[in-house]
């Protein structure tokens, strides 16, 4: 699925509710949560930067139905645009890639100090269906680091992404 960085509202709901055990209040509020994340790529002072590769299965599964995926597909579109966002695919055609065995994870980076250190020491996160895990120790991190490379180079390039999204959300119309 697209990272809840990344979705949109309607899609973010359809995915929250499709949990039999939320309330129509754990829903609002899990949404609104999400939602306001978003602002931390999108803000004017020290927005996270990010490089992130989609599954190409992820944009032709229609979350939520036709309409809401198309707005999806072109909300992607839109926040590639952005200096701090780098949006790759990887085509089908890639076939066995790292990614395979990695399964989704997100890896933090955080800023540097005036030392010349991190402020925090890198994290890898692996988002499960029941929870999460944070992985910090150093030879977790590094095989998270080399997949992630291994990922990237198998991948479309931006411009092909970005252009593969958009074409996709003018033929699922």
């Amino acid at each position: 699925m697209v990272p809840g960085l990344f979705q949109t509202e309607r899609y973010a709901r359809f995915l929250i509710e499709s949990k039999s055990d939320v309330s129509p209040e754990q829903v609002e509020r899990r949404l609104k949560i999400r939602m306001a994340r978003q602002a931390l790529v999108s803000r004017i002072a020290h927005p996270l930067w990010v490089k992130m590769v989609l599954n190409e299965d992820v944009l032709h599964c229609p979350i939520g139905g036709t309409d809401v995926m198309v707005e999806q597909l072109r909300h992607l579109v839109v926040v590639s645009q952005r200096n701090n966002v780098t949006l790759r695919v990887m085509p089908f055609s890639a076939g066995f890639h790292p990614g395979i065995l990695s399964g989704p994870f997100v890896k933090l980076g955080f800023p540097i100090t005036a030392n010349g250190s991190p402020s925090e020491p890198a994290t890898v996160y692996v988002e499960g269906f029941t929870g999460a895990l944070f992985l910090e120790q150093p030879q977790e991190i590094e095989q998270y680091s080399e997949a992630f490379a291994g990922i990237w180079e198998a991948s479309m390039s931006e411009v092909e992404s970005v252009n593969y999204i958009a074409k996709l959300a003018r033929e699922m119309q």
